[in-house]
């Protein structure tokens, strides 16, 4: 599954579970050995939670993307509170199973519910700037194909970052050089998309966008090897 996609939707589980206090009175010695016993499966219940949610967020652009296949785009917005029920359902079983094959007993259907409605909630938001584009594309082709070009080359630094991070055990600032230098074609087709069209692309424009890649770039490349160790765990 694509990994620009998987920006774009951030789940954090929240999990509380209290350290429960013992006792060394004989007489409350098996209730001491019971809560013992409780607080261990408290904090495998933790674990197997973490697993459950882990699988939702990994799987669920997938599952939105067999919908989609099979619905079309349509589907999403034309009855959508059947679509949501048919992925809550597809993406529960998908995970619901795993756990079962991975000896895992937790699961939370609340969590899949949550996660797929925060998708929905941002629906509007994804139709309308897929409408401004089209009307962009027709009104002004020339500014489209700027924006277009401008947009790629964020996504081109961050996707090498992450294949970087992924692949290395480098530090932040040299997947940062080899990033800058694998997108440096992208960064350049800015530059001539604008000459082409009898303008100049603002410099420090260009700054901006390379300082907000510093900015985000430590929490990219956690993310990632994160999730590469979480998925080797597996």
């Amino acid at each position: 599954m694509g990994e620009a996609q998987t920006a774009e939707l951030e789940m954090k589980p929240e999990i509380a579970f209290g350290r429960l206090a013992r006792s060394c009175i004989a007489p409350g010695l098996i209730l001491v050995l019971g809560l013992w016993s409780f607080d261990r499966q408290a904090a495998a219940a933790s674990d197997e939670l973490e697993y459950f949610h882990e699988c939702v967020k990994q799987e669920l652009p997938t599952t939105l993307h067999l919908f989609v296949i099979k619905n079309g785009p349509d589907g999403l917005t034309r009855a959508e509170d059947s679509a949501k029920v048919d992925i809550v359902n597809s993406l529960f079983s998908v995970c619901r199973q795993r756990a079962v094959d991975s000896s895992h007993r937790v699961d939370d259907r609340s969590y899949v519910d949550d996660s797929v409605g925060s998708f929905f909630k941002q629906i509007p938001r994804f139709v309308e700037l897929q409408r401004q584009t089209e009307q962009l594309w027709k009104s002004d082709p020339d500014k489209a194909i700027e924006d277009q070009a401008v947009r790629t080359y964020p996504l081109c630094l961050e996707g090498t970052a992450r294949r970087l991070a992924r692949t290395s055990d480098d530090p932040a600032d040299t997947i940062e050089h080899g990033a800058l230098a694998a997108c440096e074609k992208s960064r350049q087709t800015i530059f001539d998309t604008y000459s082409s069209h009898g303008k100049s692309y603002d410099p420090e424009a260009m700054k901006a966008l390379e300082q907000e890649f510093h900015r985000k770039l430590p929490d990219v490349v956690t993310r990632t090897r994160n999730d590469v160790r979480k998925a080797t765990q597996q």
